[in-house]
């Protein structure tokens, strides 16, 4: 059994409360939710907290401890393979476990079981097919994962890989927005969405403070058009161009592209067209034979990493004293999703800016469940 934890289950007798305070008021964001049940929050880069509402948790695990019984906690254990369930179990077993529950196929899809240490607090050997599943694992556990002769683990072949096109484009066109190459003529019509004089705080995060006159406004829409520049200029359903963004970074060799210098005013924060924006911009990577879609921003920058796990990209890992922007060090927080995650997350964005699930102006579900459902 590998020395890693993949989940911490807390049993708690009350859900809605509980949610209330890590959600609603510490501000986590969930990766699962299945109501009156469970809630899933990703608490580090393999690792999962998982709230679980106590009779859902006594049915599957045991009475609580209240006296005698279980403590109301678990660990677990997640492995890719059904039959590593059943050999981690047996060695428990071996060592000595005091109690050990057979894994068993579970209505979510998986398969688990359990085993008790020396003071009872229980250990969930799971597979789980879903994304929770997949996030929790080591990178070594995948399939896909070979053997040199000497036994050295390394990444499959990629048959027939040839680069990726440049991916300039001119027009893309969704429900909620449209996208337009950036042209030094967007200027006029962008400055007083994100750069007016109430809009320093737009600008934090970038590179350049904010451009203070319309000379030096036209002077940054221009550089942001020079040769070899993939910017878009965002218009919402109405017409008006009210942000931007970069396609940067782009390794065509390795099929790699960044998705930056976003910049969006406040008609846009926070609305369909801005979520349909990213999405645009990542199906046109993706079409293009992309394998791996970016996003990179200041670790501080709590909006844009909600953002960023609100779109369905994971979490990488942060690189402290990254760079100095500014004048101040910046540690930078890393994201992505590849080619592997776009299906579903691809699908679950379509089926979250589906007319249907907008009912005056009301999202009738939330994307953050339907790719975790996916």
């Amino acid at each position: 059994m590998d020395q890693r934890i993949s989940v911490v289950t807390l049993a708690v007798s009350d859900l809605a409360a509980t949610r209330r305070f890590y959600v609603d008021g510490l501000g986590w964001r969930p990766d699962l939710e299945v109501p009156g049940e469970v809630v899933m929050v990703r608490v580090g880069e393999h690792l999962m907290l998982s709230l679980w509402d106590e009779a859902a948790f006594e049915g599957e695990v045991g009475p609580i401890r209240g006296g005698a019984g279980i403590a109301p906690i678990t660990l677990a254990h997640n492995v890719p393979h059904e039959g590593e369930v059943d050999a981690v179990l047996d060695l428990a077993r071996a060592a000595g476990a005091p109690a050990v529950q057979d894994a068993q196929r579970r209505d979510w899809g998986g398969y688990s079981g359990y085993f008790a240490d020396p003071d009872g607090f229980r250990w969930e050997i799971a597979v789980n097919p879903g994304p929770i599943g997949q996030a929790v694992l080591p990178p070594g556990s995948r399939d896909e994962v070979r053997s040199t002769p000497s036994g050295q683990p390394v990444g499959p072949e990629v048959e027939g890989w040839t680069p990726a096109p440049w991916p300039s484009l001119t027009t893309l066109t969704g429900a909620h927005c449209t996208l337009e190459a950036l042209t030094p003529e967007h200027a006029d019509e962008l400055r007083p969405q994100v750069a007016g004089p109430d809009h320093d705080d737009l600008w934090t995060y970038l590179r350049e403070d904010r451009p203070r006159d319309g000379a030096a406004f036209a002077d940054h829409i221009e550089r942001r058009c020079g040769p070899g520049a993939v910017d878009v200029a965002i218009r919402d359903a109405e017409g008006v161009a009210g942000g931007l963004a970069s396609l940067m970074r782009v390794d065509r060799d390795n099929g790699c592209v960044e998705v930056g210098n976003i910049l969006l005013g406040p008609r846009l924060q926070r609305t369909t067209a801005a979520t349909e924006a990213m999405s645009l911009l990542a199906r046109h990577v993706f079409d293009l034979g992309y394998r791996r879609f970016e996003w990179k921003c200041d670790a501080l920058n709590a909006p844009s990493r909600r953002a960023a796990e609100r779109l369905g990209l994971t979490y990488e890992g942060t690189f402290r004293r990254h760079v100095v922007t500014k004048g101040r060090t910046r540690d930078t927080a890393w994201y992505a999703m590849t080619i592997d995650d776009w299906p579903r997350v691809r699908a679950a964005h379509e089926a979250w800016l589906a007319p249907a699930n907008h009912v005056d102006g009301v999202q009738q579900t939330r994307l953050a469940d339907l790719l975790a459902a996916g």
